[in-house]
């Protein structure tokens, strides 16, 4: 095959010291360690390390013996002899690169094989190391993108190695499955290990209800793909890798045509998060994070920092974990990355389940006990206009508020002190901050599945509707319709609470439907465009209450309520999400919240 070597470029990564501090590579030469140990990334919680202190650490960590002089002197020296046994002329990114096309047969970045897959494999899996491993490196993947998508590109059937009267049939049962492989790829298997492929795993996720026929059905599927994969490209060096063990922390990945590459253990690919990180992705200020934020923030951080884990090994067993415990492909969506996880390693007990400290004595004015499940919570009533002002008062936070969050104002301008407040996620988040600092103990708002233990929804039709697209952004909801005692069908709008100072909707027209089809998709719309955007949303004069679990709830289509997950409201026809630092002027609606206290046994 011919290949096209430009888009190969090297990566950079970090290696853990011991402590946790992290230390930016592109290479192991002594200039490629000083220019990283300038770019140190410190853990907050360790003892500075001096500049040479440091530099011994990190040809430590890569398995040299002996200080940053001995490294310069002897080992690097040693390396680059290893270097030249072995054919290796050239330093070049040996992983996936985008190269501006589609690849479908899903080998580049976003779908892998990845630095960090590979090096868990070799140094932390247990397993013997795989002498040689398929990265792609050297396929021309662009002509595999050719060709009209319906049979594989005619200009690849001549590159394919191995018999030539068999490489259009093996090219036919690659193309055939081909989208079967997003997703599949890694070393957690067999996949892309020189030899034959005696251990295959279905990276497939299954939401409850999946029959084990199905899952089978599947893993079949894609062991086919993965097998007439290999079929095509066992049969000529381009894309192979050998690995050349140096020490018991370093590796040398040497492609064909000398290209080569270094792996170490404790290898990451990206910078660890800092504290403040989630200060910057929920928008406040580092003074405005309640603990339940800061803690995130600490979760994601203990996860980069364990060493001597098998990343890949452990993600696969917890992403069908989330699944076995009732999650759904809806709620994955909306859960980080490090949330799975870290509840697996919880569930098998790698890491201890996390403590909150219990509200002790008497529950707290406006709070009631709810029992949620098996668990008890104190749970506000919603938030009022007097109580969010004195926040506002006490801790300055409009000033810190963000940059371009609809103004808090416009959800509550004349509102009485004892009306809900409409506010953001974010601002939510920062009153949850203040009342930690007044009551000493944690403060969150309700988790999804808590609120919607509390108020379930109106009918089965509108759970069906949760987080697809926002219903009742271009459209106001249909009337519930319901038949009278002699048949007649009687109409009846939904309840709503918000009182908008510019109308939201254009009146039906005879070219302008009442409402959209029952499929929900139109190409028209009786969205009425604002003026003045935000416009004000009072609630009205009659608020639509009901009781739910001993609270009082608006139940309404156009009210709603912020989860604790971020972005995230439910209500009584609808939940999913909207952004965080909206409260809800866009999608036609309000938002206000309630808070909730742990409770001890």
């Amino acid at each position: 095959m011919s290949d096209d070597r430009s888009v190969a470029e090297l990566r950079l990564g970090f290696l853990l010291l011991r402590d946790g501090h992290a230390v930016p590579l592109e290479g192991i030469s002594p200039e490629e360690i000083k220019a990283g140990a300038r770019h140190l990334v410190p853990h907050p919680d360790a003892e500075p390390l001096k500049h040479n202190r440091m530099l011994t650490a990190v040809v430590d960590r890569l398995g040299f013996r002996g200080d940053f002089g001995n490294y310069k002197n002897q080992g690097w020296p040693s390396f680059e002899a290893f270097l030249r046994k072995h054919g290796c002329s050239r330093h070049a990114g040996l992983f996936p690169s985008d190269h501006g096309g589609c690849i479908d047969l899903a080998f580049r970045p976003v779908w892998g094989p990845t630095r960090r897959q590979l090096a868990d494999r070799i140094f932390e899996s247990g397993a013997q190391p795989p002498k040689c491993v398929f990265l792609g490196y050297g396929v021309d993947w662009a002509t595999w993108d050719g060709g009209s998508g319906h049979a594989p590109p005619k200009a690849a059937i001549p590159l394919i190695g191995g018999d030539p009267g068999t490489a259009l049939p093996r090219a036919e049962r690659l193309w055939a499955g081909r989208l079967d492989l997003p997703g599949q790829w890694g070393f957690v298997d067999d996949k892309l290990v020189a030899g034959p492929v005696r251990h295959v795993v279905d990276k497939s996720y299954w939401p409850p209800g999946s029959s084990e026929q199905e899952r089978k059905a599947n893993f079949e599927k894609v062991r086919a793909a993965v097998l007439a994969f290999r079929a095509v490209f066992d049969a000529g060096p381009e894309g192979w890798v050998e690995v050349l063990r140096y020490n018991d922390r370093l590796v040398v990945l040497r492609a064909a045509d000398g290209s080569w590459d270094v792996l170490w253990r404790a290898y990451r690919a990206e910078e660890p998060p800092k504290p403040a990180d989630v200060s910057r992705s929920s928008d406040l200020a580092v003074e405005d994070l309640p603990l339940m934020l800061m803690g995130e923030s600490d979760h994601r951080r203990a996860l980069h920092f364990r060493q001597e884990v098998w990343e890949e090994h452990e993600a696969h067993a917890a992403e069908q974990a989330f699944y076995d415990r009732g999650g759904s492909i809806q709620e994955r969506q909306l859960t980080r990355e490090s949330d799975v996880r870290l509840a697996w390693l919880r569930q098998v007990g790698r890491l201890p389940a996390a403590e909150r400290l219990p509200w002790s004595g008497d529950v707290p004015p406006g709070f009631h006990v709810v029992e949620v499940g098996a668990r008890r919570l104190a749970v506000g009533e919603l938030v009022h206009v007097g109580d969010f002002r004195r926040m506002l008062v006490e801790t300055g936070y409009l000033d810190r508020r963000a940059d371009g969050a609809e103004p808090w104002e416009r959800a509550n301008e004349g509102a009485a002190a004892g009306y809900p407040v409409g506010a953001t996620w974010a601002d939510a988040q920062a009153f949850c901050a203040w009342m930690e600092r007044k009551l000493g103990i944690a403060v969150r708002l309700p988790s999804k599945a808590e609120l919607r233990a509390m108020r379930p929804f109106y009918s089965e039709r509108y759970a069906k509707m949760a987080a697809l697209d926002f219903p009742w952004e271009n459209y106001p909801p249909r009337p519930i319709v319901e038949t009278g005692p002699g048949g007649e069908e009687r109409r009846r709008d939904l309840p709503s609470a918000v009182d908008w100072a510019e109308p939201r909707f254009l009146a039906p027209a005879p070219d302008l439907a009442e409402f959209p089809s029952p499929s929900g998709w139109s190409s028209q719309s009786r969205k009425c465009w604002i003026v003045d955007f935000p416009p004000a949303a009072a609630w009205v004069t009659d608020l639509p209450w009901e009781q739910h679990a001993g609270l009082r709830f608006i139940d309404a289509w156009d009210a709603y309520e912020w989860c604790q997950e971020s972005g995230e409201i439910s209500g009584r026809f609808w939940e999913g999400p909207i952004g965080p630092t909206s409260w809800g002027a866009y999608k036609n609606v309000k938002v206000s919240f309630r808070l909730v206290l742990e409770l001890g046994e």
